[in-house]
């Protein structure tokens, strides 16, 4: 029987929400209490990633084709083995000691745009397919040997999505088991995320969402509070873990200070913050649970 691994989208079609800060976070908790991490960078931008193992390897993963539009390209190609995926993966991806022999990453590249914003050229680098769709439906049959991939490699993957449904996106929504929400407490955020849950219903993807995590919050501002206590529209429950908008965390994930060595969590986000985190990996691994999402918890060191 094969192992069962929870994939889990972290999104909202908010931008500016804390997303991508939130998922390295948590992938580093995850990864410092023993489970085998991978985050995907799904998002253009490319952060997550080069938060994860600093701009040098970003650079070198971008020279040599291992980012995950090259993934997707090997997998558009008819000869395709299972075999080459883990080369997407970059190992040891973490400034944190404890988190780092158990995180990796697929980083993401700027090209990615090519498969949804530049179908011309997508058609000269996938000759075999006359058009877009017929392109994303092969893939999408790809992304089963992905899963299957994912299953025998890692207790848990965390995608951070771009603030679009993009193609990438739309292939992981196939094989994850659900998705968390990271919301700032304002209408904007949360107006972006009552409509993210309209576009994943309307598209017909029918996984978990798991809750809304409040980021970015700031206990002096009135709307926060009140938000807080009700969003006025229907949005995953939020976790009780809310996660302040605090210079300290802001300084952690500083792409200027990715490469400056933490002997733990706590060194990188402060104790009381980084025991957020923990607490909401609690929380998470609770929601699986109760919806049925199967995990696997494991120590390893």
């Amino acid at each position: 029987m094969s192992q069962i691994v929870p994939i889990l989208l972290m999104i909202n079609l908010k931008g500016g929400v804390g997303k991508t800060a939130s998922t390295v976070a948590i992938a580093e908790t995850f990864a410092e209490q023993g489970q085998r991490v991978l985050v995907i960078d799904a998002d253009h931008q490319s952060m997550a990633g080069e938060l994860l193992v600093g701009q040098s390897r970003m650079l070198m993963a971008e020279r040599t084709k291992k980012t995950l539009h090259d993934m997707f390209l090997a997998m558009a190609d008819v000869n395709f083995d299972a075999v080459e995926l883990p080369k997407f993966a970059l190992p040891n991806a973490s400034s944190v000691q404890t988190a780092t022999d158990n995180l990796s990453v697929v980083p993401c590249s700027f090209r990615i745009d090519d498969f949804s914003s530049n179908v011309a050229r997508s058609r000269r680098i996938c000759r075999s397919y006359a058009t877009e769709r017929g392109l994303q439906t092969y893939l999408a049959r790809q992304m089963r040997k992905v899963e299957r991939w994912l299953s025998t490699h890692y207790d848990i993957v965390l995608v951070d999505c771009p603030p679009s449904i993009a193609m990438q996106v739309k292939m992981f929504l196939r094989i994850a088991d659900g998705y968390v929400i990271p919301c700032v407490p304002d209408q904007l955020s949360v107006r972006g995320s009552a409509n993210l849950v309209k576009r994943m219903a309307g598209y017909g993807f029918k996984l978990a969402g798991l809750g809304t995590l409040w980021t970015l919050y700031r206990e002096q501002v009135a709307l926060h509070r009140e938000m807080v206590r009700d969003p006025f529209t229907r949005i995953p429950t939020p976790f009780q873990t809310i996660i302040p908008n605090a210079t300290r965390l802001a300084a952690a994930v500083d792409p200027r200070g990715v490469n400056a060595p933490f002997s733990n969590c706590d060194a990188k986000y402060g104790k009381p913050f980084a025991t957020r985190y923990r607490e909401l990996v609690d929380e998470l691994f609770a929601r699986c649970e109760r919806v049925g999402i199967e995990t696997r918890v494991v120590h390893y060191v």
